[in-house]
């Protein structure tokens, strides 16, 4: 993956033409007549840039202009929708006035819609086609938009400023090792065009024009994936311990217009990774501090048989534990038409609870801590969705629109019409747990044996984006180890079955060894003895043997 990173992470425009095997073919769908004004001048600079290219290319890019309201336009404005999902824009908020700015390139049987972002300058578009070329190519390093909630400090019950509990530096760094990582800011209501992969990680507090970026994002074809949990950890004030608090201005409203519903509730598992508590005992009149691990419901362990077979997101990943997970229900009407996979599951005995109490009693509950469930059974933990998705903002004004009619600071002008559905190519990757990339909950992994069990949440996103770009040979290197192998729980009357089984296997095992040393013994054949009388003739023998020796 090094090697990777470092070879294909300066590829040239010109080497990303050369290893194209069809010519690319880039059509702007334009209707100049009813071009808004502010849009003038952009054909001619796109113009400028295609004929960039063009020169680049040693015959593999060219360029063509079609209005498809001609009468001999060569596609119709029917066939445009039905082929690539490309429709007209309105020319104003209140206008019933249409045109078309569409630019799609080719390259063989594949077509991709390219829509550059920003102020639609020689460089926002040079940068749109660039990237969009390299998606039809290989051997080129990829970009991840990394979206994580801002670092807020906390107050104790004193009022005294504290760190912030949770971080995420750990899945920045894991996610650098083969990709370039940015930061995100959606405040702008756009993701940049050379964006391949974005990840959100615990989203919370995200205005309608945040939630429009992520949708218009994965309208234009791109992938998704979310760590979208409805809790995060915080600081109890009063016993200074973890608790739980809801996310409140999250993602779910875009999410359940895809059909996808993070439940407000929390799996409890038996079938988990232990917490480890600090204990305090005396040994020979000293205090000694030690970790003991219990049993922790929340710490919700995945195992392979609970993993989706052969999907390239979990091939390679032996266990996986979601901390503080939400069950995912998938809207089955809405996605009758999309590739939907259950990518993890808890196990058949694990029941959900309603609120965020997450200290365990021991003293009511001597078993988990916690009281189980009426109803218990699997639930989905994670899922992944490919195909058509129709945006949450289809058939309303935007929120860049909205602001426009208001007089905010955005302005009327250079505001991208709403892309009202996606291409068959859209992924989106769903897991409901905001803290399973914690850096915190790494941290306590990281306490209980093996050590390294945490390091599976990571790959777990590593693989995600290298399916969503489709960048199966680090999939391929990833699978050749994996950090940690979980072991199945056993019930007490098992683990007393393979007690018992251990025993009389060494007993058995001793046993052969006994019969196998008798067998040997008596096949033993005995030595032959001297006779007394031949004793001292022997000993005169070597004695004159002896002194010729010395003599010679």
């Amino acid at each position: 993956s090094t090697i990777k990173k470092v070879v294909y992470g300066f590829q040239s425009t010109e080497a990303v033409l050369a290893s194209l095997q069809s010519p690319a073919e880039l059509t702007l769908y334009l209707t100049p007549a009813t071009l808004p004004e502010w849009l003038q001048a952009v054909p001619q600079t796109v113009e400028t840039v295609a004929n960039e290219l063009v020169a680049k290319s040693d015959g593999k890019f060219t360029y063509a202009v079609v209005d498809p309201t001609a009468a001999d336009s060569p596609v119709t404005a029917q066939e445009l929708y039905e082929l690539y999902g490309v429709q007209p824009y309105a020319v104003s908020l209140f206008s019933d006035q249409t045109y078309y700015f569409s630019m799609l390139l080719k390259v063989g049987e594949e077509a991709q819609v390219v829509y550059p972002s920003g102020e639609l300058s020689e460089a926002d578009i040079r940068t749109a086609l660039e990237s969009a070329l390299k998606r039809f190519s290989t051997g080129f390093l990829q970009v991840v938009g990394l979206w994580t909630p801002p670092a807020t400090p906390t107050q104790d019950m004193f009022g005294q400023t504290q760190e912030p509990l949770a971080s995420w530096e750990t899945i920045q760094s894991a996610l650098s090792e083969e990709y370039e990582v940015r930061t995100l800011d959606l405040s702008s209501g756009q993701i940049a065009m050379d964006v391949d992969v974005v990840v959100l990680v615990a989203p919370q507090a995200m205005t309608d024009k945040e939630r429009y970026a992520i949708d218009q994002y994965l309208m234009r074809g791109g992938s998704v994936i979310m760590s979208a949990g409805n809790y995060m950890l915080t600081t109890d004030q009063m016993s200074g311990g973890l608790a739980l608090q809801p996310i409140t201005e999250g993602v779910q409203p875009l999410l359940a217009s895809y059909g996808i519903t993070v439940e407000p509730s929390l799996v409890l598992d038996p079938q988990n990774e232990p917490f480890p508590i600090l204990v305090s005992r005396t040994v020979n009149g000293y205090p000694i501090q030690e970790y003991q691990s219990i049993d922790y419901p929340f710490f919700v362990n995945v195992l392979s048989d609970a993993m989706a077979e052969g999907s390239p997101l979990v091939s390679n990943l032996s266990a996986l534990t979601l901390n503080w997970a939400s069950p995912i229900t998938v809207d089955e009407a809405k996605n009758a038409n999309r590739q939907v996979t259950t990518l993890l599951r808890s196990s058949e005995a694990s029941w959900v609870q309603a609120d965020s109490n997450i200290m365990p009693d021991f003293e009511l509950y001597p078993e988990l801590g916690f009281p189980q469930g009426e109803t218990v059974q699997s639930y989905p933990l994670a899922v992944a969705v490919q195909g058509v998705f129709e945006s949450a903002f289809k058939d309303q004004p935007s929120p860049l629109e909205q602001e426009a009619a208001e007089g905010t600071e955005t302005a009327s002008q250079n505001i991208p019409g709403t892309l009202p559905s996606s291409p068959a190519t859209a992924r989106l990757v769903v897991v409901g747990s905001a803290e399973f990339l914690d850096d915190l909950v790494f941290s306590i992994s990281s306490q209980v044996p093996p050590g390294d069990s945490y390091l599976n949440s990571l790959k777990l996103v590593q693989n995600a984006v290298a399916w969503s770009t489709e960048d199966m040979d680090l999939l391929s290197i990833r699978a050749r180890g994996t950090s940690s192998r979980g072991l199945y729980p056993l019930s007490e009357g098992a683990q007393s079955v393979w007690e018992i089984g251990n025993y009389i296997l060494a007993l058995l095992a001793l046993g052969v060894l006994g019969v196998i040393w008798n067998v040997r013994r008596k096949n033993e054949q005995p030595m032959e003895l001297i006779a007394p009388e031949d004793e001292e003739k022997i000993f005169d023998e070597r004695a004159n043997a002896s002194r010729k020796e010395v003599k010679a």
